[in-house]
């Protein structure tokens, strides 16, 4: 179920359910080459978004589960792409009958815009067979007058018979399953490509030079076929020395500029081996895709990106190699419990009684009715019960240097004394900007007992505190608890304080409740609203009520 309307909840939805890394974030979109990590351009929520991300997500999957391998360059790299792209989805509708209505979508979309148009004779073949995969074996009606166009350049280069060999080669296109067997039916392809017979020699129209009069009745039949056929395409009336200059140049191969171009030209042998070592890049719909989203991207204005929530890399630490003292921790974790209980309840609707109205009925009970107990009707009503999502965040910025051991415990006091009340969920992350590492990265998850040896990290540099922010709101949207909080445990110093405001404010828009322990600085004060300052771990159970207790008398 998609609870964040904006497009990181889309993406996060789709990552769960196909077991693909997405991101959102950034000015560029791009796909890892095995396709296990998918970036999406920072882009608000539209209708032309979420399809292109769709699709796009969908494609990959594709490739990720049955691609295996890298492919060559040149044109015989591009024909064995489009033929992959045909099957990676055919398997991937087999799987996931409802993909079809979205890939079905994207080919519509880039048939409309005319992005799949060929302009050269290279890519009409290509063009030939994705049209015949995608139209004729996907079902997808959009694209099939594509297959006309490419049949059409082809016919005027190497005529019918070409045609019909292609088709034999790519009718077995529902039978491929493999990588291995793409790269066959691609060879096969290319071979056909290049073992087509060279164009004839040069003809002399007419046999007797000296004597100009003395044509072929027939010369002058074909003369006025050509200058019609002249016609056909825009080329008008020629004359005899035109039409027969033309002649010469179209049995040669040499054709001019339109040679090789699908211009009615029979493309020569060294054009073909030219067309072999060029990547024409046609047919990659991950790419069209890719390029059209860091359009959109780049059309939005910085004041408004700041708002648009965005969804980071988010990984996974280790646990430290030492363990933290944990005595002052359960210490305060053992005082923290017994009041928190009370200050994380919330109303929900349970079945509790029975009445003699009502719209919905109690099929259990109608027995009741004989027995001289006519209340059949199941009410509902409101119950206290701690129903409730949070996400502690933890600085381990440079910053932090001087107090990170503090900041340490009070995140592993508060995650035990939280994981230990019924009906509550925690997750514990820490944000900093490491090199190698993501910039927010999950310690204890939801569900997962809380070690001390999970948060017994040092700080590195950078306090990228809008990311986590970012990274905290869309895991909480996720859950299905009614309510929502984040605890931020930090010194106040973030890289950018416009950045961590709109992080902030978006988040308590999507009722998101935030709470900042300011740990042994005043800085938080400036950032959050409701917050509190420490300066040592005996003083986090105090500052723990005073920020929950604000959060309910604002909330409620």
């Amino acid at each position: 179920m998609i609870r964040d309307q904006e497009l990181v909840g889309l993406a996060m939805t789709l990552g769960r359910d196909t077991k693909i890394k997405i991101t959102v974030g950034g000015d560029e979109s791009c796909c890892s080459t095995d396709g296990s990590h998918i970036n999406i351009a920072r882009m608000p929520s539209t209708a032309l978004g979420r399809m292109l991300m769709t699709g796009l997500v969908f494609h990959e999957i594709g490739h990720k589960n049955h691609t295996t391998g890298s492919r060559p360059s040149g044109l015989l790299g591009d024909m064995m792409n489009v033929i992959e792209d045909v099957r990676v989805d055919m398997e991937t509708i087999k799987a996931r009958p409802g993909t079809c209505f979205n890939l079905e979508a994207i080919t519509t979309h880039y048939m409309n815009k005319g992005s799949l148009a060929p302009a050269t004779f290279a890519q009409a073949l290509l063009g030939k067979v994705m049209a015949y995969g995608i139209g004729r074996v996907l079902k997808q009606k959009a694209i099939m007058p594509l297959e006309t166009i490419c049949n059409e350049m082809i016919d005027d280069a190497f005529g019918p018979d070409f045609i019909d060999d292609v088709e034999n080669i790519i009718k077995g296109m529902p039978k491929l399953r493999s990588t291995r067997d793409t790269n066959g039916m691609a060879r096969k392809l290319i071979e056909l490509l290049v073992n087509q017979p060279p164009p004839n020699p040069p003809t002399n129209p007419n046999p007797n030079p000296s004597n100009p009069s003395q044509q072929n009745p027939q010369d002058e039949s074909q003369q006025g076929q050509g200058q019609v056929h002249g016609q056909c395409h825009g080329q008008g009336l020629q004359t005899e020395d035109q039409h027969q200059e033309n002649t010469v140049n179209h049995a040669a191969g040499t054709g001019g500029d339109g040679a090789g171009t699908g211009g009615g030209k029979r493309p020569t042998p060294e054009e073909i081996a030219e067309m072999l070592t060029n990547k024409t890049g046609y047919g990659d719909l991950s790419k069209l895709i890719q390029a059209e989203l860091d359009q959109i991207a780049s059309a939005i204005p910085q004041s408004t990106l700041d708002g648009i929530p965005m969804l980071p890399e988010i990984g996974r630490l280790k646990p430290g190699s030492s363990k933290l003292n944990e005595v002052e921790a359960l210490s305060a974790a053992s005082r923290m419990r017994a009041k928190m209980m009370g200050m994380l309840q919330s109303l929900k609707m349970c079945p509790r009684s029975y009445g003699l109205s009502g719209r919905k009925l109690a099929p259990g009970r109608l027995v009741k009715l004989g027995l001289g107990d006519p209340r059949i009707f199941r009410k509902k009503v409101e119950t206290i019960v701690t129903n409730t999502a949070v996400t502690v965040l933890l600085d381990l910025s440079g910053s932090m240097d001087d107090k990170y051991q503090v900041a340490n415990a009070a995140a592993f006091a508060l995650h035990t004394t939280l994981s230990g009340l019924k009906g509550v969920a925690v997750c514990s992350m820490e944000f900093s900007g490491k090199d190698k590492d993501p910039d927010v990265n999950i310690l204890v998850d939801f569900g997962a007992k809380p070690l001390s040896e999970n948060f017994n990290h040092h700080p590195f540099d950078g306090t990228p505190t809008a990311t986590a922010i970012w990274a905290a709101r869309a895991m909480l949207l996720q859950r299905t608890e009614p309510r929502k909080i984040m605890l931020i445990l930090t010194d106040g110093c973030p890289d950018c304080d416009n950045e961590t405001c709109a992080a902030t404010d978006k988040s308590i828009n999507d009722s998101i409740e935030i709470a900042a322990i300011g740990i042994m600085h005043t800085g938080v004060r400036r950032l959050w609203e409701n917050h509190r300052i420490i300066q040592s771990l005996q003083e986090l159970p105090a500052a723990m009520f005073g920020v929950m207790e604000e959060l309910l008398t604002s909330r409620r």
